[in-house]
């Protein structure tokens, strides 16, 4: 039950859990009591949410450099009866419609975006995170998946690239590339409510780029699901292994979109599709340079400033 301090025991989402944690932070006599150990999981945990919802219990440990029992502790110390109760509270979160809201008040909160006007150190924090994330996207590459990624955009027949709302803008500057490499190449918006009557023109030899960040859009994974169905291959951009665009494929590249920004950080996902594009632009050779001039030449044709 709820209590004056505006947390549940046990904690019933999210909201509770954090509220729960800067009390246990604070000294507060209602919270639970926590060794220093188990708060400083559990605010790494709330740190990185997408984490703590996907992982299962010895990687989450893993990352978090901890035991798989440390977690179980953890649990119980807060009334839950074990990992998976409280694992399930990170998944409800992933799909509740407050995600960003939840994010941004979890960071404030938890004091791990600088404030009081530190506006370098905040802007530093936020420059390292990224660079992490590009380290990160680099380091965990898979040479091999990147060239079978770049040849299925090179042998299909038609390119679908689907991606929404903030993933828009990654699949806009992949699918404007593409046309420059090879024809055939279509970006799917939502504009007109036509994505899936689109999508039925697809089958065996097309490929749908499907990109989608946490937390998914349905359009997204209901076009790329469509597309399977009907014989199509799938390569999905997205930011963890978890994801469900990532379960529909073999053919999966990640970007990494951790820190504390409280919306997704996007930069790793445009460096990874510009690996992408130089990759098949290298492997076409003198292919890709003929399929540029031609574009050029049409830019120049209808005079497009």
């Amino acid at each position: 039950m709820a209590d004056h301090n505006g947390f549940d025991m046990p904690p019933t989402s999210i909201a509770s859990l954090q509220a729960l944690a800067i009390a246990a932070r604070r000294g507060e006599s209602q919270a639970p009591k926590l060794t220093p150990g188990g708060l400083k999981l559990l605010e790494q945990l709330l740190a990185a949410p997408d984490l703590a919802a996907t992982l299962s219990i010895s990687a989450l440990a893993e990352r978090h450099g901890v035991n798989a029992s440390s977690l179980t502790r953890l649990a119980h110390a807060l009334g839950l009866a074990g990992f998976k109760s409280l694992q399930a509270l990170f998944r409800a979160d992933a799909t509740s419609g407050e995600f960003y809201s939840t994010r941004a008040e979890r960071l404030l909160d938890l004091g791990q975006m600088p404030s009081g006007g530190v506006r370098a150190s905040q802007q530093q924090t936020l420059w390292q995170e990224e660079m992490n994330n590009l380290s990160r996207t680099a380091e965990g590459l898979d040479d091999a998946m990147l060239a079978r990624a770049t040849e299925a955009l090179i042998a299909a027949r038609r390119v679908h690239v689907v991606g929404q709302r903030a993933c828009f803008a990654g699949a806009h500057y992949l699918a404007y590339y593409l046309g420059y490499l090879r024809s055939d190449v279509r970006l799917i918006d939502s504009l007109g409510g036509s994505n899936l009557e689109t999508g039925r023109e697809l089958g065996e030899g097309d490929l749908v780029v499907g990109i989608s960040y946490r937390p998914e859009t349905r359009i997204s994974v209901d076009y790329c699901q469509q597309a399977l169905e009907q014989g199509a291959q799938l390569l999905a951009l997205t930011n963890h292994a978890s994801a469900r665009l990532a379960e529909m494929t073999d053919l999966t590249l990640l970007a990494s979109a951790q820190g504390p920004f409280f919306f997704n950080p996007m930069s790793s996902l445009f460096v990874l599709i510009e690996m992408l594009l130089s990759r098949m632009a290298h492997d076409m050779g003198g292919d890709a340079v003929s399929s540029i001039r031609r574009r050029e030449a049409l830019i120049a044709r209808w005079r497009i400033e």
